[in-house]
C-alpha cells in the first residue's frame, strides 16, 4: 500500500490523485466526513471530474442520518484495499485523520459500542464540569488524556467511555509500525505560513461554492446523525442561525478552526510512524509526484 498523511490543505489529496494515475492505483479516503453524501463542499470531497479519472473508495457511502465509527470504517477500508490489490492495482490511502489512516493500514482492536450507562455518565460529567471531567480522564488513563482534544466535549466524552469501559485501540497499536500489508507511508507537509495561506484560500473557495447552503441543508436533515455535524462549519452555521455569529465573521472563524485542526493533525504526524517526509514547500502538490514515485519504485 501507499499511504499519504498530512494536515488539511497541504495537498495530500491532489498528490494522492496524481499518484493513483501514475501508479495505476485507486484512492481509499481516510476521512470520516467524506463518507457523507451532502457534505461534499465542507469535507472537500473529490469532484466528479476527479472520480471520472480515478476510482475512489469510502467516499459518499453514508447518508447524513447514518452513524459512523472508526471500527466500521476500518472493516470497509480493509475490504476495499484487499479488493484493489486482488485486481492488481495499488491502494493509495490518503487522509488527515490519524486514527482513520491507521485504521486503514493496520489491524486495530476496536471493541463493540460503549455501554449506554457508561456513555450517559460520561456525558453528564462533561456537561456539568468539563475541567473536572478532564482531570478524571487524566487520572484514569494519562496516555489517553494526552492524545485527546480535551476542549472538544464530544472527544472528551468518548475518551471517558474508552477509559472506563474499553472500546478504543491502545496507544501502542496506534503508534506501531505494524501494518496489514507492506506499506510505504509518506508524511505530506508544508511550512506553517504556507499552510495557513492555503487554509484561507480553501475557506474562501468553499464559501464561494455554497458551503453555507450545504450546511443549512445538513442541519435540516430529518434525524441527522451526530457524527456528520462535527464537520467544521456546521457549528458556525448553526450559530449564524441563532444570531450568535455574523456572516462577515464566518470566514475568519472557519479559518481559525481549520488551523487548529491542522495543528492537531501535525501532532499526530509527529507520533505516527512514516517512512519519509515530502515537504511540498510553496509549490503545487503535483510537484511532489516525482519524489513520491521514486520512493515507491525503491520500496517494491
Amino acid at each position: 500500500m501507499l499511504a499519504l498523511f498530512g494536515p488539511t490543505a497541504a495537498g495530500k489529496s491532489a498528490l494522492a490523485h496524481a499518484a493513483a494515475l501514475d501508479l495505476g492505483g485507486e484512492v481509499v479516503v481516510a476521512d470520516p466526513f467524506q463518507r457523507y453524501r451532502g457534505l461534499e463542499i465542507a469535507a472537500d470531497s473529490p469532484r466528479p471530474a476527479e472520480r471520472a479519472e480515478v476510482s475512489y473508495h469510502l467516499v459518499g457511502d453514508l447518508a447524513l442520518n447514518e452513524a459512523s465509527t472508526a471500527a466500521d470504517f476500518a472493516a470497509r477500508a480493509h475490504e476495499a484495499i484487499d479488493d484493489v490489490i486482488a485486481r492488481g492495482r495499488v491502494p493509495v490511502v490518503a487522509g488527515g485523520t490519524g486514527l482513520y489512516v491507521r485504521a486503514a493500514l493496520a489491524d486495530l482492536d476496536f471493541a463493540g459500542p460503549p455501554d449506554p450507562e457508561v456513555r450517559s455518565r460520561a456525558e453528564t460529567r462533561v456537561a456539568a464540569n468539563p475541567a473536572r471531567a478532564a482531570e478524571e480522564l487524566s487520572a484514569l488513563d494519562p496516555a489517553l488524556a494526552a492524545r485527546t482534544d480535551l476542549a472538544n466535549p464530544r472527544r472528551l466524552v468518548r475518551a471517558l467511555e474508552v477509559a472506563e469501559g474499553g472500546g478504543g485501540p491502545s496507544a501502542g497499536a496506534l503508534w506501531s509500525r505494524a501494518t496489514r500489508r507492506p506499506s510505504l507511508v509518506l508524511a505530506v507537509v508544508r511550512p506553517r505560513d504556507v499552510l495557513d495561506r492555503l487554509i484561507a484560500t480553501r475557506v474562501r473557495r468553499e464559501l464561494d461554492e455554497g458551503l453555507v447552503d450545504e450546511l443549512r441543508a445538513a442541519l435540516d436533515t430529518p434525524a441527522v446523525a451526530r457524527e456528520p455535524l462535527q464537520v467544521i462549519g456546521a457549528r458556525e452555521v448553526a450559530a449564524m442561525r441563532a444570531g450568535e455569529l455574523g456572516a462577515a465573521d464566518l470566514p475568519a472563524r472557519l479559518a481559525a478552526r481549520t488551523r487548529r485542526l491542522s495543528r492537531r493533525q501535525l501532532a499526530w504526524l509527529r507520533k505516527m510512524p512514516h517512512d519519509a517526509v515530502l515537504d511540498l514547500a510553496d509549490g503545487p502538490a503535483e510537484a511532489g509526484l516525482g519524489q513520491l514515485v521514486q520512493r515507491w519504485r525503491a520500496s517494491v
